[in-house]
């Protein structure tokens, strides 16, 4: 394949690090069968993804047929344990989008969610698997909305929350079909119409809260925060950051759903500070973000490049430029390896906003000579 596509060994790298020629996997055989296709795809969810090879997991993904095409060719009829394996492999993803940005991860994402629907189309199954699958197919699109709007692709972000919203109101699952209409809000909050983003946000906190637990119904409710605070509303604002607080307090982490395994302590932290940065309350912000960003790192570069940039922010607010610019360089080089089109549009503003007390500073000028050309920052590896 590497001297077929004329990788430069790129490839053969590739393999030879993941350990996918390991002969327990392939037994050196001449020819792929179907046996090893299968193996591979038991490697891909066997392994937790780390900032170490995430990418590598992600080039195999991409490689890999999914394991939902194999049943329909075999014309087996979908039982249990394949949906069993396919929601095991949206958790991968999930974990896999930790640590990879959405220009790396779309293709991967999108050829699942794909196959998974393959299955709900042409296969045969009973009531209670389909209900499965379509809640699996909402948890699919919730993500593949994220990764695509992570990559630049906001029309299509748009069409995959939705399109979640009615696949989990038709698998009878309220928590999701709420989860991909708040993640719309979010989405609309950031880059659409405010107002519109926090009627989808309270309507999804409405529709939701009964059918979510703790976790769930925190998650749902910190997205009505942020709406608010995006149109300056700090009453309803703050009140919502009150109930989340009393909301997550009362959590079962053994209990939490799929998509919002990733909401700590330290997120729900993480999310009052950006509130109060949004509502230019700097006195209020920068002590929580500094607190908790400091446990960030390279393992997460996407995050931790969005929550530096919300730091930076409130620095600037607080009329200390020169460690905005400072927290702003490490925000833009944590956003150029993390490939993210959110991060860099997020650094984008603090340069415009910086500009605004440029000269005279000479870490404010360093940072804006870093900053000059934001244009290759989102592209992935290779040009993809």
């Amino acid at each position: 394949m590497d001297a077929a596509l004329n990788a430069g060994g790129a490839l053969a790298a590739l393999a030879t690090e993941s350990g996918v020629g390991d002969e327990s996997v392939f037994d050196h055989r001449e020819e792929w069968q179907r046996c090893d296709a299968e193996r591979l795809a038991d490697v891909l969810v066997s392994r937790e993804p780390t900032a170490g090879h995430a990418r590598v997991l992600a080039h195999q993904w991409l490689v890999a047929e999914p394991p939902q095409r194999y049943e329909l060719a075999a014309g087996r009829r979908v039982g249990a344990g394949t949906v069993d394996r396919v929601e095991q492999r949206v958790r991968q993803l999930r974990r896999l989008d930790d640590h990879v940005g959405g220009a790396e991860t779309y293709a991967v994402v999108s050829a699942e969610l794909d196959a998974t629907a393959g299955l709900l189309r042409e296969g045969s199954h009973s009531e209670r698997v389909t209900r499965r699958l379509l809640v699996t197919i909402a948890d699919l699109c919730q993500l593949a909305g994220f990764v695509a709007e992570d990559a630049g692709r906001v029309g299509e972000a748009r069409r995959y929350y939705l399109a979640g919203m009615r696949a989990a109101h038709a698998g009878g699952d309220a928590a999701a079909a709420a989860n991909c209409l708040s993640t719309l809000s979010y989405l609309e909050a950031n880059l659409g119409d405010r107002r519109e983003a926090v009627m989808l946000a309270r309507s999804a906190y409405a529709g939701g809260r009964h059918a979510a637990e703790a976790t769930g119904r925190s998650l749902l409710l910190e997205r009505v925060a942020w709406a608010h605070a995006r149109l300056g509303e700090v009453g309803p604002a703050e009140r919502a950051l009150g109930a989340v607080e009393d909301e997550y307090a009362s959590r079962d982490p053994e209990s939490a759903p799929s998509w919002a395994y990733w909401l700590t302590p330290d997120e729900v932290e993480i999310m009052t500070g950006r509130v109060w940065t949004e509502l230019h309350r700097p006195l209020r912000a920068v002590p929580i973000l500094e607190r908790v960003i400091a446990a960030y790192g390279d393992r997460t570069p996407r995050e931790t490049s969005l929550y530096l940039t919300w730091l930076a922010e409130g620095y600037l607010q607080a009329g200390e430029a020169e460690q905005a610019a400072d927290t702003a360089g490490r925000a833009l080089a944590m956003a150029r390896r993390a490939h993210s089109h959110r991060a860099v549009a997020r650094v984008a503003e603090l340069q415009r906003l910086l500009k605004e007390v440029a000269g005279g500073s000479v870490a404010v000028d360093a940072f804006l000579d870093l900053a000059a050309d934001l244009s290759a920052t989102t592209e992935a590896p290779g040009g993809q």
